[in-house]
This record gives structure tokens, sequence and C-alpha cells, in this order.
């Protein structure tokens, strides 16, 4: 009974804490008609200061009600949301953005929220089929209202004037008396019914580009002034145009409506009240520093409110600006060469269309310093698409926001290094920017006095030489293959490392160095015509040389035990991180490829050392016939002088024994390529096993002195002599250990790492 008793009571504790909500919380739309799904939420401002809620919604799924969880005992302080009180004003904006992607069934709704001292913005997403639904609610002090931080609403009343009485108290004399200059104060700045947002440059900005602009209008007009000694007359025309420009570059500064400094977003477009249609481009950064722009130019004092509008100071004048990215290529006549590469690009078409770029433009001086790469790419579309996304990111980068080294990813997804000296001086991979800033209607142009070459922009032998690869670049050259390299398209190059070619026997290296098409053989032994991206490089995988042999891939691992993890192409170790060239791709190997000379059984009868081997292996046809067929095997192959040391009259024994033979032949052989690479340094954990034809298995290792040691004594003398169906590893002694592999594991490592 006490037990019963016990279980109410609890359940009863439960119900105790559970309470109904209907509140919003994150949700996952997963229904037809009606809005099924979950949610959840762990709300701090929704609760009294030390509640803990958790709350669970699940939207009609299961036919359960909404509740919450809630630990607090119901005592603590009140917490508000300070835009919950007084004189805070909130702004709300709906947005549909629509597609025709595909898209799952799948449904869901994110909110992100962001606030400060005097404002508080979420915006929510919700997903659907078709597109998505943008919802900003925007809380901020109404006009003449502040707040400090800790009061609950704006308490702050802050007296306001009108747009023209603020710009005189915010001491912008030079703006003023401009504006008054083109009859813009009374005509427009004054209108008490209108709402707008001025973006007003500081005075020391304006001075400067007046000068600026009076010498540009003194040489336009030189030739209409006429002098009458103290009197200089200037034709009504000229002065008129000269007002009109002057009133349009002002308008440039005014934005119809309202836009505090919290509804500006990052990337945002403000139309402006300029008859030459010149919009401003807002850009927020967090890092290297934090700062906020109106096309590129620093917004220095934000939100200074009056009764019809805001004024936000800026530290330099915004020029109009209309044409895009591609627009001011064209019009540059220092960017003729980028204006010809591009006319043949793809990107052309982004540049002319809306979008969010920044463009480093080499100049024509830049080009020259590279002419022969700029005749080449010019004929390749593809090296060219690589040279030009080399100088394009996908956001935009104001040069005030650079403060000593940062980075950035370009449109070929690579990182760019961007630095400001202490000369003040700006750099892009240490080139050097010399025009900042030149604003388009879809990003900003910089002018740069090099050109960034991409390694995609290389051909393969040029990005050798980049790579340090140069020992493989004299070789080509010497075999008479360098403008073939340079033109083919779509190769893959084993490319060996400089010290694999250094290692080769100098007898080997001279043979090959005096004789151009045997070189030449070697060189392309190396190449494949067809551009191999690593996911094709598995195990086993045939490639066929431009040589004509073909190249064997060999993967090798130890998982799940272990991390070790090599692919070998001739059993030679290659770097499986691909240098990508214009017309192909390079993996570097640790040693050079020499082609094969045939099969196992013919490799084995043209060496000297294993003429014993070569004679046992024609004894047995039925092994020697398996050594002809396309494998792979490895061969272990006992030296003359190891089937010697077996006694005078092992060999006549064996003769005399066919299916003795048959099985001492069987256990130096295994159906797989098992390259000296793929050996590791044994331990008790992860002891390496060769299961042999005959059905025993025997261990392999690497000892301290780097040597493959196979069971306890048998030392591999020569790795990888390479046949076109498998592998021969040259060993000191007859392999005589043939008893059989158990089905039952007398310890952990029996099974590990079974070749």
């Amino acid at each position: 009974m006490s037990e019963k008793l016990h279980i109410v009571l609890g359940f009863l504790l439960v119900l105790s804490v559970l309470e109904v909500s209907s509140g919003p919380g994150w949700k996952r739309g997963h229904g037809k008609s009606r809005n099924k799904g979950w949610s959840w939420r762990l709300g701090r401002n929704e609760a009294p200061r030390g509640h803990r809620k958790f709350g669970m919604d699940f939207n009609d799924w299961f036919d359960l009600p909404k509740f919450n969880l809630d630990f607090s005992w119901g005592h603590e302080e009140v917490q508000r949301n300070w835009w919950e009180g007084p004189n805070v004003c909130e702004t709300r904006t709906d947005r549909q953005e629509n597609t025709r992607a595909i898209t799952s069934h799948f449904r869901f709704q994110s909110v992100v929220c962001d606030g400060s001292d005097t404002s508080f913005k979420c915006v929510t997403t919700k997903h659907r089929p078709g597109g998505q639904d943008v919802t900003t609610v925007l809380y901020e002090c109404c006009p003449g209202f502040s707040r400090k931080a800790g009061d609950f609403g704006c308490l702050q009343e802050v007296p306001l004037v009108n747009l023209p009485t603020l710009l005189e108290n915010l001491d912008l004399t030079e703006m003023t008396n401009l504006l008054d200059s083109v009859g813009l104060t009374s005509g427009v700045l004054s209108a008490e019914n209108s709402n707008l947002t001025v973006f007003a440059p500081s005075n020391s900005a304006l001075k400067k580009f007046l000068l600026a602009f009076g010498s540009e209008v003194e040489l336009t007009v030189r030739d209409d002034i006429m002098d009458f000694g103290s009197v200089v007359m200037v034709s009504k025309n000229i002065s008129e145009s000269v007002v009109e420009d002057t009133r349009n570059i002002m308008l440039g500064h005014v934005a119809v409506g309202r836009l505090t400094s919290s509804q500006l977003t990052n990337e945002m477009i403000v139309e402006t009240a300029s008859p030459l249609k010149s919009s401003i481009r807002i850009n927020m950064y967090e890092q290297p520093t934090k700062v906020v722009t109106a096309n590129c130019i620093k917004i220095t004092t934000e939100d200074n409110m009056a009764t019809n509008g805001v004024v936000h100071v800026i530290d330099d004048v915004i020029t109009p600006v209309t044409g895009t990215l591609l627009d001011l290529v064209q019009k540059n006549p220092e960017l003729s060469t980028l204006k010809t590469a591009l006319g043949s690009s793809r990107l052309a078409k982004s540049l002319r269309e809306d979008g969010s770029f920044t463009l480093f433009a080499p100049t024509d001086a830049a080009f020259k310093r590279h002419l022969d790469l700029v005749s080449r790419v010019l004929q390749d579309s593809d090296c060219m698409e690589n040279l030009l996304k080399n100088h394009l990111l996908h956001q935009v980068i104001c040069s005030t926001v650079l403060k000593g080294e940062a980075k950035t990813k370009n449109a070929l997804n690579k990182w760019l290094n961007l630095t400001r000296a202490a000369d003040d001086k700006l750099y892009v991979e240490g080139t050097q920017i010399i025009l900042t800033d030149n604003m388009a209607s879809n990003g900003v142009l910089y002018l740069i006095d090099d050109v960034l070459i991409p390694d995609e922009a290389l051909d393969l032998l040029e990005l050798a030489s980049r790579k340090g690869l140069t020992e493989f670049v004299k070789l080509a050259e010497r075999a008479g293959l360098k403008k073939e390299l340079a033109l083919t398209e779509n190769v893959t190059v084993f490319m060996p490392s400089n010290e694999a070619i250094q290692s080769l026997p100098s007898e080997m290296l001279d043979t090959m160095m005096s004789e151009q098409t045997p070189l030449a053989e070697v060189i392309n032994y190396h190449v494949v015509d067809d551009d191999v991206t690593c996911k094709q490089l598995y195990n086993n995988k045939a490639l066929v040389s431009r040589e004509g042999s073909s190249l064997r891939i060999n993967e090798y691992s130890t998982f799940p035990f272990g991390r070790d993890w090599l692919q070998t192409v001739q059993c030679a170790k290659f770097d499986v991180n691909k240098i990508k060239a214009c017309n192909g791709v390079i993996y570097v190997v640790d040693k050079v490829l020499v082609p094969t000379a045939g099969t196992l059984t013919e490799v084995a009868a043209m060496d000297p050392r294993l003429s014993t081997l070569a004679k046992l292996l024609k004894a047995i046809p039925e092994i020697a016939d398996s050594l002809q067929d396309d494998g792979p095997y490895t061969l272990f192959a006992p030296t003359n002088e190891a089937f010697e040391r077996m006694g005078s009259d092992a060999i006549d024994s064996l003769m005399d024994s066919p299916r003795s033979l048959k099985n001492v032949l069987k256990d130096h052989l295994s159906k797989d390529i098992v390259c000296s690479r793929a050996v590791l340094r044994a331990n008790w954990f992860d002891t390496q096993k060769i299961k042999t034809l005959s059905g025993s298995t025997f261990n392999i290792r690497r000892n301290r002195d780097d040597e493959v040691i196979i069971d306890r004594d048998v030392k591999v003398a020569q790795a990888d002599l390479m046949a076109t169906n498998g592998v021969i590893h040259v060993i000191d002694a007859v392999i005589n250990d043939r008893s059989p592999r158990s089905w039952k594991s007398s310890s952990l490592s029996d099974w590990l790492f079974d070749f």
C-alpha cells in the first residue's frame, strides 16, 4: 500500500511543475495541412529571474499538450525585457523569398536575435516549400528618447530639432553651406513632414573634396571664361551645370526614410534621392576592426536624431555610384588587358549583374610583366577563368577595415592575405594596392600593380617549378617534353621529388640523361592521359601510362585500430593531396617509376640472383602459368644463396617431389600486392600477417633499422621489384614455417591487419 502511495505522490509532484504553454519556440514543421512538428525553448527573459524552464511543443504530432518544466520555487524577482518598457517603438517587416529549387520535406524555423543598449532585433526565417518567409522585428527607442543600461524602456528624453538645425548643432558647417548654396536646405531638409536619412561628410572631408572638385571644374570651363581685367565671367550654362552636379552629389547622401543604425544591415543597398539613381552600400565588419561603412566610407558617428530624420556622420564624400564592376573595367584605360580577358570569360556576366564582389584589378603594366602567361591563358578559357577568379572575392572588403594582417577567401576558395603595412600601404598577397575603394553598384574595385597568379593558372611544369620539383622539370626539358606537357589538357603526373631523382644510381641517371628517347619513355611512364581525382585512386586500380604500360594503385590502412593510411603507385608512396595545375594534376611520389620488364616469372628469370627460383617455378607448370595471368601477386623470392643454405641435396629432393616443391613455392606467394611501404613498425597490438597461397600465414614487420623482416629472421634484401602482374621482394632465406592457420585465433594480433 505504501508503495502505491509513493507512486501517486511522485506523479502529483511531476504535475505540479508542468504548465500548459502556447508561446513561440524553435519549430520544425512537418506536415501538410497542419503545422505539425516539434519545438523547444529554454527561456531566460520569458520567465521571472531565477526561473529555469524547459518547454516542449509536439504540435499535434502525438496529440500531446505543450508544457513547460519549471524548476524554480516561484519567489524570485521578476526580470523584464527592457524593450517592453515605455517609449520603445516596434518596427516589423515581412519579406518573402521564393525559389524553384528542389527541396526536401524537411521544414524548420530559425530565429537570430541581436541587441544593444538602445535596440533589440530578431530575424525569424521560416523555410517552406518554394522558398522562405523572413520576419524582422526591431525594438528601439522612439525618436526623442534614449536609455541608459539597466533602464526599463527608454526613459531619457532627448530634445529634437529639424535636420538643418541638427547639422549646425553637429558643427557640420561645410555641409550646411553647401546644401544652402544648391537650395536643398529649405527645399528638402526643412520639410517637417519628411523622414530622411542623411550621410553627412565631416568638414575636413568636404573641404578636401571641394578643392579637388573645384580644380576639375576649372579645367572644364577654362575655355568658357571671359577675362575683363578684375572681372571674370563664367557662362550661365557652365554655372548651372556646376550647381546641378553639386546638387546631385549632395542628394546622393540623402535617403528616404529614417534608417537608424539598428535598421542597417550588412550588404544593404540604400537607394538615394539623387536623380542619377545612385545607391549606397552598407557594410558591417567585426574583424579585424569593428566598423560600419557606407560605400566603403567609415561612419564615424551614428544615430543623430532629428524631428524629420537621422544623420550619420561619415569621413569622406560619397560620389555617385551607378555603374557595375564591369563598367568600371571597360571605362578605365589602364585595364584594357583585363577587359580583354573578361570579354572571353564567364565572369563577365557576374560582374555586370547584382552582387557583392571585390575585384583586385591588375593594370596593363602588371600584365606586361607576364606576357608568356597572358598569351597562353588567353587561348585557354579554363586557365583564364582560374586566373580571374583568383582576383575576385564574393564579398565586399573595404580598405578601412584592414589593420595589420588579415585574410579572406576568393572565388577559387583559396585564402588571400591582406596587409596594411606600417607606412599605411595596402598589399594583397604581397602585391601593392595602388587605388582603393573604387565603388560600383555590385561591389568594389582595387587597382594592383602585379598579377595574382594561382597554381590553377600555371601549366604542369610551371607549377612544378613553383613547388620546387625542379629535378623533374630538368628531365622533362632534356627529354624534349616541355612544350607537350604544357599544352596537353587533362593529364595526371606522378612526379618524383627532387630527393627521389637525386637518389638514383649515378650510372642510371647518366644513362637517362645521355639518351633522349629512353628518358622520354621514363618521363611518359609517370604521365596518365586523364585528370585523375583522389577518389578514383582506389586499391588495385590500374592506370594506363602515356608510355603504354600500366600503373597500379594500392591502398593500405590500419583501420580500425590505427590511423596509418597510405596510397602507392607501383609501390612508390604518393601524397594524396594533389597539386592542381591549369591542364592537369600532380601527385608527388617518393621514388622514380621505371617501366616494368614483364610478368613475375619473366622478371625473376632476368635476375641472375634468382636463377634457382626461376628453375623451380618452371618445374611446376600450374604455378608458372598462374604467374603469367593478371594477378596481382606478391612473390617473396629467395636468392640462390638462400637455397644453397638448405643443403646440397635440398634442391634435388624438391625436384623429385613436385608436391613438396609446389607447397614450398606457394609458401612464397600471396594473392595480393604487398608493398614494402605498407609494412609498419611492429608492436604487440598490430602485428601484420601475410596469408600465402598454401593457406599458411607468417608475420611481417619492420625493425628498428627500418629493415623488413619475415617471421623471425628472414630479411628482405631488395623490395618492390615491379612486374606487370605483381611485385617481387628478394629475401635472404627460404620460408619454411608452414604451420596452417587455425580458425580459432590464439591472440588478437592473429587476425589484425592481415594483408
